[in-house]
């Protein structure tokens, strides 16, 4: 099916099916991209449009689990009778690993516009003989799609081999209006109980702690407050003049105990681990900070970044793949190589100038809401797809 080419017309209120393969919406382990599908849900909404959030069925690799197929089967039709009457059909998430296998089919049966936010293709996986099915099957999904929305940079690349160019855009990653803020209230209580003084800088990182470039991750920030504490000592001790560091890491995860061992071997009592925190007391924690550090390995989006700046805190994170896309480099933050001498460089840096970490985190919260509110990012897409929906009603 060819993509649908159309002239703008006025804004119409839908009703749009949403389909989410990965994770259901309300999963209780809140991941980035959770959070993603729950803004996104929230933005539509903001707009004016009805959201009627499908029936979830776990698509991860079902082309290697053929038990899952009959109950796929089923899920669909539960689906397409909970979307009858919508307006379009929105899947949030496709890729070789969790191909939408339930929208072109669903929507097709329905006569209705078929939509995909945050797809990626990737040729390499065809090479495979192990993921060539899933290959196979989301390359098939993004061909079937009447517009393929992008929110991360990266994804445009392999839409371009594969879309015309009229059949997919970028939409910049943000956050819902009013979701993070500075709490000036909870900075003075949380500081309190850490016992971090008016000399003490607390550095924030929040990651999921599983096996692979998470944990990697957590392991690098643990090293680089290592080393900056080591700095802050060396300091007081030549010019008689220093501070202290707090290293605080909200999240959970298998690796939790390893890496907050591996931490107290570190730091002390100068690591804190908060474990899972509800998204509503992230700004709590975030606004208690003077700078928060991640290197975002393999970070595809990063929100946690965007969420990080609003409260106005400065971030240290690498230049591989997501961060540099919702972090300026010497405004809102500091955007070094993927590397964990240059990662732990910038971590060094923030902690020991304070009015260099303080114009920074003066200025990321305006860049986080400036460039990344999601009242003004979505808005586009929503429009993108008013105006296919019109067409397609239009058409005999």
């Amino acid at each position: 099916m060819e993509c649908q080419r159309h002239d703008p017309t006025s804004e119409q209120p839908l009703k749009i099916a949403f389909c989410t393969p990965f994770k259901p919406v309300d999963h209780p382990r809140v991941s980035g991209d959770v959070t993603i599908a729950r803004d996104l849900h929230d933005a539509l909404r903001g707009f004016g449009h009805t959201v009627e959030v499908l029936p979830f069925f776990p698509a991860r690799e079902i082309y290697r689990r053929p038990g899952n197929w009959p109950g796929a089967v089923r899920a669909l039709g539960r689906m397409i009778e909970a979307a009858r009457g919508a307006d379009c059909w929105l899947t949030h998430g496709s890729y070789y690993k969790v191909p939408d296998i339930f929208g072109p089919t669903g929507s097709a049966r329905l006569g209705i516009p078929y939509f995909l936010f945050q797809a990626s293709y990737a040729r390499n996986r065809a090479r495979n003989l192990a993921t060539w099915p899933g290959y196979i099957l989301n390359k098939r999904t993004m061909r079937r799609a009447d517009h393929v929305f992008c929110n991360r940079v990266n994804d445009l690349a392999g839409c371009a081999r594969l879309l015309p160019k009229d059949c997919y855009s970028f939409v910049r990653p943000g956050l819902p209006d009013g979701l993070f803020a500075r709490d000036e209230a909870a900075r003075v209580r949380l500081r309190a109980e850490w016992k971090a003084g008016p000399d003490t800088v607390v550095a924030v990182c929040a990651a999921m702690m599983r096996p692979g470039v998470k944990a990697t991750g957590v392991e690098w920030t643990i090293r680089a407050c290592a080393e900056a504490a080591r700095v802050c000592v060396e300091a007081a001790r030549t010019m008689g003049k220093g501070r202290d560091l707090r290293l605080v890491v909200a999240g959970d995860g298998p690796m939790r105990a390893e890496l907050e061992a591996m931490a107290h071997t570190a730091l002390g009592q100068r690591a804190i681990f908060l474990g899972m925190v509800d998204r509503a007391d992230l700004p709590g924690v975030f606004s208690a900070g003077d700078l928060f550090a991640f290197p975002g390995l393999r970070e595809s989006v990063g929100m946690v970044y965007l969420e990080a700046q609003r409260c106005g805190l400065p971030v240290v994170a690498t230049d591989d793949e997501g961060a540099p896309h919702v972090v300026a480099h010497e405004t809102s933050g500091l955007i070094t190589p993927a590397d964990e001498a240059a990662f732990t460089r910038g971590v060094v840096a923030l902690v020991r100038d304070d009015a260099f970490r303080s114009r920074l985190g003066a200025q990321a919260a305006a860049h986080a809401t400036q460039a990344h509110g999601a009242s003004v990012n979505y808005l586009e897409m929503a429009r993108t797809m008013e105006r296919i929906v019109s067409t397609r009603r239009q058409t005999p």
